[in-house]
């Protein structure tokens, strides 16, 4: 077998800014293990890492044309990862704070007592509640909520003021809120919770 180049040099690198995508499984085959590496050192699971992998190198050829222009592929590199894995995190984060909030808000006083819940459809009644949603409120609701956006990063993306994106997303969870209470037959208690944050959204 060819042996790969031992080092990323501005040639490769136009080549894939120019479209090879032989020089593109080089760079792949290069630095897959750089970008997996991190992947399972912060998410701690082979999948996930798997899929950033997958990410990562999905945006660095959409974004190819700029690679002639770095000095540094694997500092790039780096940045890119730590970057995507950052915004995993975090959407994560807002995903789980969110839905700790809405089964206390839904049955406050019921906490540990019940075993027989259904995750599926718990997450089945949450899309449908969001789905129901008025568009703006719907598309705020997701930035914040799903990705983690900050209000100041939505208002700027929808073109709209702070107080507008902040007013969406109060009434978003009260809407999200009283449609998990009017169907109240589903419920979950404190054992079931941290495996329910797993699945719900991700």
């Amino acid at each position: 077998m060819k042996p790969l180049f031992h080092h990323t040099n501005l040639t490769l690198l136009q080549q894939v800014a120019a479209g090879k995508e032989q020089a593109f499984r080089e760079l792949y085959e290069q630095y897959r293990n750089q970008v997996f590496y991190f992947g399972c050192k912060f998410l701690k699971s082979p999948t996930e890492a798997e899929d950033v992998l997958q990410e990562v190198f999905s945006k660095i050829w959409i974004n190819r044309k700029v690679l002639p222009e770095i000095n540094d592929f694997s500092k790039y590199l780096n940045t890119l990862t730590l970057n995507h894995i950052y915004t995993l995190l975090r959407r994560k984060a807002c995903q789980e704070s969110f839905l700790t909030k809405s089964i206390y808000a839904t049955q406050p006083a019921m906490e540990g007592a019940f075993e027989t819940v259904d995750l599926r459809a718990l997450e089945g009644l949450i899309k449908q509640a969001i789905v129901q949603l008025p568009p703006q409120q719907q598309k705020v609701f997701e930035l914040s909520r799903m990705q983690g956006l900050k209000h100041d990063e939505i208002a700027l993306q929808l073109n709209i003021s702070r107080e507008t994106v902040k007013k969406h997303i109060m009434e978003a969870l009260r809407n999200v809120r009283a449609y998990l209470a009017d169907k109240g037959e589903i419920v979950v208690g404190s054992s079931l919770l941290f495996l329910l944050l797993k699945i719900i959204f991700l």
